[in-house]
């Protein structure tokens, strides 16, 4: 064997040979995932773990927005804005976007020193406003926020679970009181 080649088997690869092959070997890769990113980039929904929701005729609140029912037909053109398929520490949601008013209503606020919010929020928005649609049902929205709230909160630091905690229950509080008086979001008009 000489000094520049090495036999495997009954071949002998020189080293000019290697660098041809780890050569070939770096440009399939390099082409390859130039393919891969260029096309997921064109196909909405192929990005690696993103979702693909499905058009039903009927869905439920909760399919709607943890993203398995893509947004009823005509909704857009209904409400104003498309909803947003994110994906947060607690699953997959459809939300309303802040650009739409999504977010917190009422003294809590999207985030504060011991809690955020604002996707489970902005998720319960897309909820009501499905409600609103005649398409949702407020009861599962309100379950979906209020899981979203406690999930979100065991994100938080060791001090800050029980406050976050604290303030998701105080938010659910008030959802259940609109539960009991029969607080509904405001239909639309159906003209």
């Amino acid at each position: 064997m000489s000094a520049t080649g090495k036999r495997i088997g009954s071949h002998r690869i020189t080293r000019k040979h290697r660098g041809r092959r780890l050569a070939v070997l770096l440009v399939g890769i390099g082409v390859a995932g130039l393919i891969g990113r260029s096309a997921s980039a064109r196909i909405p929904g192929t990005e690696l773990g993103v979702p693909d929701c499905r058009v039903l005729s009927t869905a439920t609140a909760l399919e709607y927005l943890t993203g398995i029912a893509c947004p009823p037909e005509g909704f857009a053109d209904a409400l104003g804005y498309r909803p947003v398929l994110i994906e947060t520490d607690y699953g997959w949601r459809y939300t309303r976007p802040a650009s739409a008013d999504g977010g917190c209503s009422g003294p809590l606020g999207d985030t504060g020193l011991f809690w955020n919010f604002a996707d489970a929020c902005r998720a319960h928005d897309y909820g009501y406003d499905l409600v609103r649609m005649g398409t949702g049902d407020r009861a599962e929205a309100d379950a979906l926020l209020y899981r979203d709230m406690m999930e979100s909160c065991g994100t938080r630091g060791t001090v800050a679970i029980p406050a976050c905690k604290t303030f998701a229950e105080s938010a659910h509080a008030v959802l259940r009181i609109g539960d009991a008086t029969g607080f509904d979001p405001v239909p639309m008009s159906r003209t």
